[in-house]
């Protein structure tokens, strides 16, 4: 008698083949995000060793590129104002809503000792607290003419910056338009050191020093009117 062999189950052969389409599949999408991520890191490092770019923004927006700087190109003098202008606006241009942000900007324009000497010092300013509780909002206006910049030199290069500003500081009810409830003319007084250039210092300058002075305003001298 003789036996007739047992054909093979086809289901075994289609099962393999699953498992070589997926396998090659597998296999396309391991060096499709092997050559994504070679691409990633190449862009990386071009983007750390790529010169840093100045732009400069006027009041109407337009952007003009000034120059390419290297890491070791000193700021000058317009750099240091700007960024004492940017730390009077992070600390004195407030509102309710806003003061945990605008400080945490001041605290990375600033040095690490000072940054921490500051902190310790706004958690005990009552006008920092007014603001949050009592609904109102500062605003800072600055006078051009009462810009001062004086710069401390090693050799050629700037080390120090000691820069005043001169404006006024009005505090205003947050929820309406009115006219302000108060205020005050300011004297503005900060040190910045010339740091080198990096993606935290882009301007090559860090605050060790800031300080407000309320200018008291001298008061009208009284005139006697006579009777004829």
């Amino acid at each position: 008698m003789i036996e007739m062999p047992t054909p093979s189950r086809p289901d075994q052969f289609e099962l393999w083949a699953d498992l070589q389409r997926s396998n090659k599949h597998l296999r396309r999408f391991l060096y499709t995000l092997l050559a994504a991520l070679l691409v990633l890191v190449l862009a990386l490092v071009l983007t750390t060793f790529r010169p840093l770019l100045a732009v400069r923004v006027d009041s109407l927006g337009r952007a003009d590129l000034v120059e390419v700087l290297s890491p070791a190109n000193a700021p000058g003098p317009e750099e240091a104002e700007h960024v004492s202008r940017l730390m009077a606006g992070y600390l004195l241009e407030l509102t309710s809503n806003s003061v945990a942000r605008d400080l945490g900007k001041a605290y990375g324009l600033m040095t690490t000792d000072f940054a921490s000497a500051y902190a310790a010092k706004a958690k005990e300013d009552p006008t920092l607290t007014a603001i949050e509780k009592g609904n109102l909002r500062s605003q800072l206006v600055l006078e051009p003419q009462a810009t001062r910049v004086r710069v401390e030199k090693d050799g050629d290069r700037p080390k120090t910056y000691f820069v005043e500003l001169g404006g006024r500081l009005d505090v205003y009810r947050a929820d309406v338009l009115t006219a302000p409830l108060l205020s005050t003319p300011v004297l503005i007084r900060v040190t910045l050191l010339v740091v080198p250039r990096g993606p935290r210092t882009l301007n090559g300058l860090l605050v060790a020093y800031f300080e407000r002075e309320v200018i008291k305003q001298a008061a009208a001298p009284a005139t006697n009117k006579g009777t004829p």
